[in-house]
């Protein structure tokens, strides 16, 4: 009642203060301006990357080169998703006669550049495409410039999802580059543009982050752990003879072994000689739990990967095999999802600048008239996907007795067995099937 009591006069001084003074207002003010009372981070709107993004792209790169962990997770990711091949069409006949081309044209051979992309997404978290198009007839070309090229991204007053232009240091600070974005105001058809593409990215960030950068600092332990344990086997191969002999002639087998004798030599010694060999005893077995939980570390922190994945399945029976399985294959068809709309990107942008340079008499297109036919993550899938489909089919044949075929009926059974096949259907294609 207290509590009440207090809004109550809050409320009661608020409304006589704003009925003695005609003039009071309250103004809306729009998010992004000044004095939108919103404070940014490290004193810009929005966070533009992590500090060390540079550092970061370099460490996982070279990590990449030169470690075999790294690239196996690399080459994972890519191995999976892109596979065999990504292919793009479309029912819209212009449209897919343009994607054929652009694809297979001797300046791109995107199906061979795909593989690359995909690592550079993976090492750098981010890819930069540069689009080049010729005046005359309307034909892009694509070229990626690296993630460490990039020193910095300017986007528009108040909206960071919206990238106006790309600074390009690859040559050097003094012939430094600026790429045009799309939404730039003065992009143009008749000249270069760049798009960018970004993974793990925060929210409220522009640049993405490398797969391998939580992996980094456990890949150098790792690296170190095996470089220690590589030179402490290497003296377990020495060894030291002990000769146990009376005191009468030790002087004498002191000096006739004063040169150790060499690998196989076969020496007679009488009885009075006991020889015994002693080695270091490094304990290997409590060290195997230490170099097992630093690969942990880096499975863990990978890109939906396991132990399984690297060669280790010990511990493991089918049942946790399926999970961890499972886990990466989430992954692995989220990263190939965001690889396909990276390629239609890419393709409707190529599109609509050769339909502005050549005056094409097309309409215009967007992500639904694109289909994309990608890899099976698993070979698994497709038979799930089948026994799913046949299941939701000898269902719907036993609803179809109860209730009737009707179009509401077909709707439905159509929408469910795409659902259920694992297909994607598009709402022009839905309509002739259902009509047809």
């Amino acid at each position: 009642m207290a509590n009440e009591r207090g809004w109550r006069a809050l409320w009661r001084v608020a409304r006589e203060g704003a009925a003695g003074n005609a003039q009071m207002a309250v103004m809306p003010i729009l998010p992004g301006l000044p004095s939108d009372g919103m404070t940014g981070f490290g004193g810009e709107p929005y966070e533009a990357g992590a500090p060390d993004t540079g550092r970061i792209q370099r460490e996982a790169l070279e990590a990449w080169r030169v470690n075999p962990l790294a690239r196996r997770l690399v080459s994972l990711v890519t191995s999976y998703t892109v596979g065999d091949g990504i292919r793009l069409s479309s029912s819209y006949a212009p449209l897919d006669g343009f994607l054929r081309y652009f694809w297979a044209d001797a300046n791109n051979r995107l199906d061979l550049e795909l593989p690359e992309w995909s690592d550079e997404l993976s090492r750098s978290g981010e890819l930069f495409l540069a689009l080049f198009t010729d005046p005359v007839t309307g034909h892009s070309s694509v070229r990626a410039v690296p993630a460490m090229a990039i020193a910095r991204v300017e986007w528009q007053a108040g909206d960071y999802r919206t990238e106006l232009a790309y600074q390009d240091v690859s040559g050097g600070v003094v012939s430094e580059r600026w790429w045009k974005a799309p939404a730039h105001p003065e992009a143009s058809a008749s000249e270069p543009i760049m798009l960018h593409y970004a993974v793990n990215r925060p929210v409220g960030a522009l640049r993405g982050e490398s797969d391998l950068a939580p992996i980094l600092p456990w890949l150098r332990r790792y690296s170190r752990w095996l470089e220690d344990r590589v030179r402490l086997n290497a003296s377990v191969r020495a060894f030291v003879w002990v000769v146990n002999a009376p005191g009468r002639i030790r002087a004498q087998l002191a000096e006739q072994y004063r040169t150790p004798p060499e690998p196989g030599t076969v020496i007679i010694a009488d009885e009075n000689e006991k020889w015994s060999a002693v080695t270091p005893n490094l304990h290997a077995a409590d060290a195997e739990k230490d170099g097992r939980a630093i690969r942990w570390m880096i499975a863990a922190s990978g890109p939906g990967t396991a132990l399984l994945d690297l060669g280790e399945g010990e511990d493991s029976n089918l049942a946790t095999g399926q999970v961890m399985q499972e886990q990466k294959r989430r992954f692995l068809r989220r990263r190939q999802r965001f690889l396909v709309h990276l390629l239609i990107d890419l393709s409707l942008h190529a599109f609509a600048r050769w339909a502005a340079v050549t005056d094409a008499p097309v309409r215009a297109v967007s992500v639904e008239d694109v289909t994309a036919l990608v890899p099976d993550i698993s070979p698994e899938d497709n038979a799930q996907l089948a026994q799913a489909a046949a299941a939701i089919v000898d269902a719907m044949e036993r609803l179809r007795g109860i209730t009737g075929e009707g179009e509401a009926f077909k709707r439905m059974a159509l929408r469910l067995f795409a659902r259920f096949a694992g297909e994607t259907v598009g709402a022009e294609e839905f309509e002739r099937i259902v009509n047809g």
